[in-house]
Formats: C-alpha cells, sequence, structure tokens
C-alpha cells in the first residue's frame, strides 16, 4: 500500500500545467476558428434579412389584392393603396419594417393592375427614407 502511495505522489510532482506554448497554439486555433465563422455568420444573417424583405413585400402584395376585391366599387386598373391605409382598413396588423434598410412600408404604395381574367395583381414598392 506503501508503494502506491509513493507512485501517486511521484506521479503528482511530475505533472506539471500547459506550458505557454500550448497555450499560445489554442489561442491560434481559437482565432482561425472565429476568422472563419464570423464572415459566415454575417453572410447569412444578410441573406435571411433579404428573404424577410421579399415575403413582407408579397405579403403586402396580397393584402392590397384582398383589399381590392372586397371594395364595393372595384378599384381601377392601376389603383393605388398604400400601406398604412391597409393597417386602418384591417388588412394588416401593422405596418412592417423593411430589415435590410430598417425603414417602414408604412408610406409604400401598392399599385393594382387588372388582369384579363379579372382578378388583381400588385406591386408594392419599396421603402425609403423622407
Amino acid at each position: 500500500m506503501n508503494t502506491f502511495m509513493t507512485m501517486k505522489m511521484k506521479f503528482r510532482k511530475n505533472q506539471k500545467g500547459l506550458t505557454l506554448v500550448e497555450l499560445l497554439a489554442v489561442i491560434v486555433i481559437l482565432g482561425v476558428i472565429a476568422a472563419i465563422a464570423v464572415p459566415s455568420i454575417g453572410g447569412v444573417i444578410s441573406n435571411s434579412k433579404t428573404k424577410a424583405d421579399t415575403q413582407t413585400k408579397a405579403l403586402i402584395e396580397s393584402a392590397a389584392v384582398m383589399w381590392a376585391m372586397q371594395q364595393t366599387t372595384a378599384p381601377a386598373n392601376g389603383a393605388t393603396v398604400t400601406v398604412g391605409d391597409l393597417v386602418t382598413a384591417g388588412y394588416l396588423t401593422s405596418a412592417p419594417m423593411n430589415q435590410t434598410l430598417n425603414l417602414s412600408y408604412s408610406t409604400v404604395v401598392v399599385t393594382l393592375t387588372l388582369t384579363a381574367g379579372g382578378a388583381y395583381t400588385a406591386s408594392a414598392g419599396t421603402p425609403s427614407a423622407s
């Protein structure tokens, strides 16, 4: 039993912490991983904002078509409606934000086009700083 304790003590005396070189190597590896990860995450965020803006525009155009279809007097070809009007009429709960430009769609004008079949299509503009 005594030899086991002396071996354990010798083993503990020979153990040392990380050397400075090993610590620096770990820091360099973490730095390389960070240098690779940060730009790719930035690209993912940019892509998601662009896709969110595309879907927001489609939502606004869909709300404008619903608005046009439910009017007592059919809007003429080329009629316009603002996103603010769609919010007021209850077709949107609030004016969405453009994620890329960080601007509200509240003043954006949606142009309605009457197709040959009698259906409407809509085209929403892009928000701009006034």
